[in-house]
């Protein structure tokens, strides 16, 4: 990226009157230069500043009270002629002599009497706007208090609640321990529930397991058993037997 060109020049506005105007422009054809802002520039460079004194003299703002119909009047005149108000009112003042001496009198009742009027109209309203201001004070101060009240009271609530929730901030986070605590043995706790259930059952199982060899040889007596009887029998009827044939014998002979 290339570096970015810094300009050597800015704007610069301000005001000139009809005739510099018109002096700037006839400069600029004699010199031949090709803007204003040339002769601008040439005349700054060659004007002594050292020895400039300014011919302007002090300004201080007054304010003073004019009657309603001469105020909108002098508006309207200072709209037409396009210039301020107080450029007509430095004009008029300029247009005075400095000593009048039969027109001061009837000036100064003119004036007076206008002046004195507006007094006591503004006197009078100000009177009547007086009870008026001090109602509406005392209300503002009352509605002020109240504001100030509530929000006392809504901030001794909020701190109440967060001292309350800081207090119940243990409780709760025992009652989360218990709670994970009691999630974790709950798969235990079911087994043995599961094995105590099944406790009997494998109880019963090794009894059974226990007694099957004694019903097994029970089942083998009870096969014996009638095998044995007739064993027994047989060893009861062999001495007859023995006998017959003894008998037998002796007849043969």
């Amino acid at each position: 990226m290339p570096p970015k060109k810094v300009s050597e020049s800015s704007p610069l506005t301000f005001d000139l009157k009809a005739d510099l105007l018109t002096k700037l422009e006839t400069v600029r054809k004699k010199l031949g230069a090709g803007s204003k802002s040339e002769v601008i520039r040439h005349a700054i460079s060659v004007f002594d500043y050292s020895s400039y004194q300014s011919s302007t003299q002090e300004h201080r703002q007054i304010s003073v009270r004019l009657p309603l119909k001469q105020k909108a009047s002098l508006l309207k005149i200072a709209r037409q002629k396009k210039v301020s108000v107080g450029e007509l009112l430095r004009a008029a003042l300029e247009s005075l002599p400095a000593k009048v001496a039969g027109a001061e009198k009837q000036t100064q009742t003119k004036k007076v009497e206008p002046m004195k009027k507006a007094t006591k109209k503004a006197a009078k309203k100000a009177a009547r706007k007086a009870p008026a201001k001090k109602a509406a004070k005392k209300a503002v101060k009352k509605v002020a208090r109240k504001a100030k009240k509530a929000v006392k009271k809504a901030v001794k609530k909020v701190a109440r609640k967060a001292k309350a929730v800081k207090k119940r901030a243990p409780a709760k986070k025992a009652a989360k321990k218990a709670a994970k605590k009691a999630a974790r043995r709950a798969p235990a706790k079911k087994a043995a529930k599961k094995a105590a259930r099944r406790a009997p059952a494998k109880k019963a199982a090794k009894k059974a397991a226990k007694r099957a060899p004694a019903k097994k040889a029970a089942k083998k007596a009870a096969k014996r058993a009638p095998a044995k009887r007739a064993a027994k029998k047989a060893a009861k009827r062999a001495p007859a037997k023995k006998a017959a044939k003894k008998k037998a014998a002796k007849k043969r002979k």
